[in-house]
């Protein structure tokens, strides 16, 4: 390892850092390294939209905060100098002599030092502001877009042929270090620095993808995109005649990909276990919802940079690392798989099986009440969901006129503490894309109304008037502001629990993803088996479902 500090796990690839240097000439190559790998890694994660960086007020725009542009140049005011107000360059000494090639950049005129216009390559669109509150984030980040020049060039490398790139590259981060090099630090792909749990208790880095199936993908994402243009539209809403013929040719092109591209009956899936000739679970998954410009091109920009990353590593692998979010929560960097949308997950892990706990934060919820013997009648709504979500959620549906998608992140919001109100403030309202009417019914819903009066009281039992709050994997939270952030602590905390049980039961190259309240494997698994690990691990007696991809 190079550096004495942990090492970071924002990585890029080092063929793009090469890239920028070919392309952006000495205006790029005399910034000190720090600058440059601070601009790779804004290329890298921003060039393309997708829902993780998409600017909250301009979705024309990428969001980014001055704690992520610290961890990329160091100090914001560097980054603002280079990019936005011009700066100094001065040659770089040792006590002896100037250092070839070398140059600091200065903020503020000195001597020896030679003024550079700004470079302009990011450019700023919308200011930040602070504003209401809802699941820990506050008001909004600065808007961003990257100018044209930039853009081209990165899209030129995105669909460059492997031929073209350097034999030698990788993902690295700015201090060079490895994606092997870096797990071996954190002893794998989980890096904690809020909670005290053994590093031994981890899940590799490297998570194997299906590349077929990611390209078949593609080409119905392609397929739907070239569908909106020739009938002049953003959306083509579901059930219409020309969403079904769209649904159809999509349905071709997986017939023809599982016998041209090796996902067909008797091919070998990730986990070795053949996978038979059916509609994938990718294909269905966007088939539930319309098809609307933004999904689609969302979801090529996930596949395109799952296919680089492999491109990268020159091998059907990503690398993925996790951070603890403030409840402890498993978060992968930049969202890569685990937020991307579930058609792309679907299709990178085809042949693996995803064990969700079911209704995980509601059936937690009750077992924390009930060892603290403390039940109340509001609570047996929560007790029917748990006994039959399923049931319950496909009325939901019916009665919404919605997805059992959207029912189930209704009901999680809610699970939290949100209200159920027109308030554009409200997670609802996101939830349910600002469609007035589907608000309207939600608000309206007498069991929903009744869900959300349970965990009210629910609040008052396991909170109340507490100052800090511990949870089940040590980590305090003082002084939680509002209803869903205390409450997303205590749940959180159990799901983590949950999830650090099974991974310390199961072989680290096995484990392909960590998805919150589920865990996706890349071969088969008992779900009595997982239930008994995690009871005997503890003490909460969960059920899992089981969903082969």
């Amino acid at each position: 390892m190079k550096n004495l500090k942990p090492p970071s796990t924002d990585i890029f690839p080092s063929s793009l850092l090469l890239e920028s240097r070919k392309i952006l000439g000495e205006e790029f190559t005399k910034l000190p390294k720090k600058i440059q790998t601070g601009y790779a890694l804004v290329f890298w994660n921003h060039s393309g939209l997708i829902r993780h960086n998409t600017h909250n007020r301009r979705s024309d725009s990428f969001s980014m905060n001055a704690k992520e542009i610290s961890r990329y140049f160091t100090d914001p005011r560097n980054f603002r100098a280079v990019n936005d107000n011009g700066y100094y360059l001065k040659q770089k000494y040792t006590h002896h002599s100037a250092i070839e090639g070398q140059y600091v950049a200065l903020r503020k005129e000195a001597e020896g030092a030679r003024y550079c216009e700004p470079t302009k390559w990011v450019i700023k669109t919308s200011e930040a502001f602070k504003g209401w509150t809802e699941a820990g984030v506050i008001g909004s980040f600065n808007g961003y877009i990257l100018n044209s020049k930039v853009q081209r060039f990165i899209e030129a490398w995105f669909a460059q042929p492997e031929s073209e790139l350097p034999q030698i590259r990788g993902m690295i981060n700015q201090h060079g270090d490895s994606v092997k090099q870096i797990a071996s630090y954190y002893g794998g792909a989980i890096h904690r620095n809020l909670s005290k749990v053994s590093k031994a208790i981890n899940i590799h880095e490297q998570v194997k993808i299906n590349i077929e199936s990611l390209q078949t993908h593609k080409e119905q994402l392609n397929h739907c995109q070239r569908a909106l243009k020739y009938y002049e539209t953003e959306t083509l809403r579901k059930g219409s005649t020309n969403w079904n013929k769209v649904l159809n040719e999509l349905a071709k092109i997986e017939a023809r990909g599982g016998r041209e591209e090796g996902h067909g009956e008797g091919a070998r899936a990730l986990g070795g276990v053949n996978v038979k000739n059916t509609y994938s679970i990718s294909l269905k998954s966007i088939a539930t919802k319309d098809f609307t410009a933004d999904r689609i091109n969302e979801r090529l920009v996930e596949i395109n940079k799952l296919l680089a990353t492999a491109r990268e590593e020159t091998s059907p692998v990503i690398p993925i690392f996790y951070e603890e979010a403030r409840t402890g929560r498993y978060t992968a960097k930049n969202a890569t798989l685990q937020g991307f949308h579930r058609s792309v997950r679907y299709a990178a892990l085809r042949g693996c099986y995803e064990y969700d706990i079911n209704a995980a934060h509601q059936n937690i919820l009750i077992q924390l009440l009930d060892k603290r013997g403390i039940d109340f009648p509001e609570l047996q709504v929560v007790r029917d969901y748990v006994k039959d979500k399923q049931k319950i959620r496909i009325e939901l549906s019916e009665k919404l006129v919605t997805p059992i998608e959207t029912v189930k992140r209704i009901i999680q919001a809610l699970t939290y503490g949100a209200q159920l109100a027109r308030n554009k403030k409200q997670s609802i309202y996101d939830i349910c894309e600002g469609d007035e009417e589907l608000i309207e019914r939600v608000i309206t819903n007498q069991w929903l109304n009744q869900l959300s009066q349970t965990f009210i009281i629910a609040h008052k039992h396991l909170v109340g008037d507490k100052k800090i709050i511990k949870n089940a994997v040590g980590i305090n939270s003082e002084s939680p502001n509002g209803k869903a952030k205390a409450m997303a602590h205590i749940l959180q905390g159990c799901e983590r629990l949950v999830l650090d049980a099974l991974i310390k039961h199961s072989k680290s190259t096995d484990v392909a993803l960590l998805v919150h309240d589920c865990i996706v494997y890349y071969t088969p698994k008992n779900p009595s088996d997982l239930s008994k690990i995690v009871y005997e691990s503890t003490g909460l007696n969960l059920r899992f479902s089981e969903e082969a991809y």
